[in-house]
């Protein structure tokens, strides 16, 4: 995916990239679903934040 780097968000189970029907990406944070105060849409990349979950890796990854 080309673009800005999300930066932790691309490895949070928190994080989802989303496609407008222009084509455009960004990244939308679940965190927002139950914190109205937590940015829906945070400003990137994300170098750091007190959310973040890392996704499990992969087996053998």
């Amino acid at each position: 995916m080309a673009g800005i780097d999300p930066g932790l968000c691309a490895r949070c189970e928190h994080g989802r990239s989303v496609t407008s029907s222009r084509g455009s990406t960004f990244w939308r944070c679940a965190v927002h679903d139950h914190d109205r105060r937590w940015p829906k849409y945070p400003p990137l990349p994300v170098l750091r934040c007190p959310h973040h979950r890392a996704l499990p890796r992969p087996e053998g990854g």
